[in-house]
């Protein structure tokens, strides 16, 4: 194998060793083997409301289930440049997989192991930095004995579709069965805490070059071992950091570690004014694949070309010669566009809203945990439809409330006044708090010292109360909001006194 002959001695040792910038121990936790004696709804919600630890896939990719009820699951992933192939487009392929994955896992019974058979994504327009993030919607089309069907629909932050997929998944019953639970999955647990983000935030090092491997094929570990015009081969290393809930390779990543070999190829065919665009590709899972440290080959072949039209072939064999996945990629070669890059980070001017539960603990031990996880999902529900109703935009849950962001602090407040009364219905009461600041965006996430303000505003409330802070105060003079002054007050770890009103009505 030789480097095309511009590339400098740098490039050159990137070819050979390339490794993961995350080259260190993993983080998150895989369940213990009892949390297989709960239904798959049971093991998404126990993700979904923080009462499971985080998997080494999640710390990895830095996605978040959002929702999670029979037949339906909603995953946010945020993008990040790690993320990018060349020309700086997002591969979905590993995002698209879990969302079939995690959606299945929805409608699947206790003590069974659930393994992806196929996928097929169509791209229906090119992902990019720009997008900040990517929701996939997953829906159960079918739940058979052995097979469940999945489709997915991928939409960036703007609610734009920019993926298709759909996938089968096996369900096979667990042989022995897994023992009980030994104790309730009814708290919140605590999250390990690193001196450094997790691989996906971290910063793309300026030396990278992506001539040689793109920031998504370095992020995954990825070496090139050959290359040509028909041909390459790279390999990926077998680590936990890629297992979702057992000791197994997840399949989203076989799939992305094939697309982006295809990625490899399609370089070195097409002419410098062209760029490539992926617009459908499928893939087999033929065997699961564990986690021994061993590598995995991948070879793209080019399987046809018809002018700017191209069929690149894909398979993945294990470190004992067995094929594990066979893929197809068809891609269009089109005019290279100037490269429009976003930055990583911006800061904006938005209105912040935080949400909590009252006495969350002691009404579900009340009402006992399946009514208590059925309240949960209707005060979810209830949420994200007056969030959408109030042009907001849902950054996360926080175990048992939200964090939602607004252009305009009186559809903030309308809002919460809202959430109050609909939940109210329910049985349930909150608690909120709203600051209007400027916010740092990176990642589909928020931050900065608004977000900080809004969740202290958020702290000092009563039951059924909705505190603003002064600077929305005076930001909705005029409007119809009744404000009551509260008084000021310090906010822990907030410098000074804050004054505070509850909103009425």
């Amino acid at each position: 194998m030789s480097a095309p002959a511009g590339w400098s001695k740098q490039a050159r040792r990137r070819l050979r060793h390339s490794v993961a910038m995350w080259n260190e121990p993993v983080r998150g936790t895989l369940p213990e083997p009892g949390f297989f004696s709960l239904s798959g709804l049971e093991q998404m919600r126990s993700y979904l409301q923080n009462r499971a630890p985080s998997t080494p896939h999640a710390r990895l990719l830095g996605y978040r289930l959002t929702q999670a009820s029979s037949g339906s699951a909603v995953i946010v992933q945020p993008i990040t440049p790690w993320f990018e192939t060349y020309d700086g487009f997002i591969d979905l392929t590993a995002t698209a997989e879990l969302s079939v994955w995690v959606t299945a896992a929805t409608a699947a019974p206790p003590a069974t192991v659930l393994r992806s058979v196929t996928l097929s994504l169509r791209y229906l327009r090119p992902c990019t930095l720009d997008d900040e993030s990517v929701i996939a919607r997953g829906r159960v089309l079918h739940a058979g004995s052995n097979f469940t069907t999945v489709e997915t629909l991928l939409e960036d932050s703007l609610g734009r579709a920019v993926a298709h997929a759909t996938g089968c998944v096996l369900a096979l019953p667990m042989d022995p069965p897994p023992p009980p639970l030994p104790y309730a999955l009814d708290e919140p647990v605590d999250e390990a805490i690193y001196p450094t983000p997790d691989p996906s935030r971290r910063s793309v090092p300026t030396s990278l070059d992506a001539t040689v491997l793109p920031p998504g094929g370095t992020f995954l570990g990825m070496q090139v071992l050959e290359f040509s015009k028909t041909h390459a081969i790279t390999s990926l290393p077998t680590t936990e950091w890629f297992c979702l809930t057992r000791r197994e390779m997840e399949s989203g990543i076989l799939a992305a570690h094939g697309t982006l070999t295809a990625s490899i190829l399609l370089g070195q065919m097409l002419e410098p004014s062209k760029r490539a665009v992926t617009f459908e590709h499928s893939s087999a899972f033929l065997a699961p694949v564990a986690v021994d440290g061993r590598p995995l080959i991948s070879t793209a072949t080019l399987y046809t070309r018809n002018g700017d039209v191209f069929l690149i072939d894909t398979e993945i064999v294990d470190a004992d010669g067995q094929r594990v996945l066979a893929g197809r990629g068809a891609l269009l070669a089109s005019e290279r566009r100037p490269r429009r890059r976003s930055r990583p980070s911006n800061r904006v001017l938005l209105t912040v809203l935080f949400t909590d539960v009252v006495g969350s603990t002691e009404r579900a031990t009340e009402v006992g945990d399946t009514r208590w996880r059925e309240l949960l999902d209707e005060h979810h529900a209830v949420v994200r439809r007056q969030i959408e109703t109030h042009m907001g935009r849902e950054i996360k849950t926080t175990g048992d409330g939200f964090l939602a962001t607004f252009d305009s602090p009186s559809r903030a407040v309308d809002c919460a006044r809202a959430i109050r009364k609909a939940v109210a219905r329910i049985g349930l009461e909150i608690r909120a708090g709203i600051h209007t600041g400027e916010c740092e965006l990176a990642a589909g996430d928020v931050s900065g010292l608004a977000v900080h303000v809004a969740a202290r505003v958020q702290s000092a409330a009563e039951p059924g109360q909705v505190l603003v802070s002064s600077t929305v105060r005076d930001l909705v003079a005029g409007s119809d909001v009744e404000l009551v002054d509260r008084g000021s007050r310090e906010l822990k770890g907030l410098d000074g006194e804050w004054t505070l009103m509850s909103v009425e009505g």
